[in-house]
């Protein structure tokens, strides 16, 4: 593939600076890199850029963006954000991943993606040991993404099933899970969202498949939505990490493009790897 847009460094909860990012990104031959660290947030700094270095974020990331350019690098860098709902709003940027970490409950902000055992947790607690009430909470809350955030980008649609490998907890082609996932997704796509197929789960051992899982990635599908492919890498090594599964799970549900963002847009191209100029020549904008 030749294109990453979600990925995280030390100026958040990555491992490696934003040029290590990008100069991996290079040797790996992507056209297009792009830098998304998670939005400021008040409520919860452990993960995310702090309020007093987002300019700084913005400005290094800006300076990678113009030496590559400037030196006529293979890799077009873009600078954008992951913002979650409840993140502050972020601008000046290229594009935005709208994604949702936490759930809001009596005023308690809660990380559905922590661990397996603060979400069992969180389920007892706050949602009467429901687990369909608690996945009903975060897909109503995914639906307020376009609105709350502006985002370009849907990121990890179903991040609720992290911990959910082989239905650890709940069960995934029930009806009751189902049904509000399936809604959301169909009022996304009316919204015209690009869905990302993520496999940072993936690469961190959570998941042996992408997200969105097999039949919500079909029914993205069958609803006329758009994908990209997207590693969610919070290192160097993690760049394109499961990129051929992340293909062949698309293919399987119908796809024969996903999308690459381009300073002038997205840009269609089939699920092969192309040479660069058939590439180019295929893009639209």
């Amino acid at each position: 593939m030749r294109g990453d847009y979600h990925t995280h460094s030390i100026f958040d909860d990555g491992k490696n600076t934003l040029l290590e990012m990008a100069e991996a990104a290079e040797e790996k031959g992507l056209l297009y890199f792009g830098f998304s660290g998670h939005a400021s947030q008040s409520f919860d700094e452990s993960f995310c850029i702090k309020r007093n270095r987002f300019r700084e974020y913005l400005r290094e990331a800006r300076d990678i963006q113009a030496l590559f350019e400037q030196e006529g690098r293979r890799t077009e860098i873009l600078v954008g954000v992951e913002q979650d709902l409840f993140s502050e709003p972020a601008r000046g940027l290229d594009y935005t991943i709208g994604s949702v970490h936490f759930l809001k409950q009596e005023g308690d902000y809660l990380c559905i993606d922590e661990s397996p055992e603060k979400l069992e947790w969180i389920v007892s607690e706050y949602f009467g040991g429901n687990w369909y009430r608690m996945t009903d909470a975060y897909f109503d809350l995914v639906a307020k993404l376009p609105e709350k955030t502006g985002c370009d980008i849907i990121g990890h649609f179903d991040l609720v099933t992290k911990f959910n490998e082989g239905n650890r907890f709940f069960d995934e082609t029930d009806p009751r899970y189902l049904r509000r996932a399936g809604e959301v997704l169909e009022y996304l796509v009316q919204q015209s969202m690009v869905l990302e197929v993520n496999t940072g789960a993936m690469a961190r051992g959570y998941r042996n498949t992408p997200y969105p899982r097999e039949g919500l990635l079909g029914l993205l599908y069958v609803l006329g939505g758009e994908i990209m492919i997207n590693s969610d890498a919070h290192s160097r090594e993690g760049i394109c990490f499961g990129f051929d599964e992340a293909c062949q799970a698309a293919r399987s549900a119908g796809f024969t493009c996903t999308n690459l963002l381009t300073r002038n847009g997205f840009a269609r191209i089939g699920l092969g790897c192309f040479e660069e100029p058939r590439l180019r020549a295929l893009m639209w904008t």
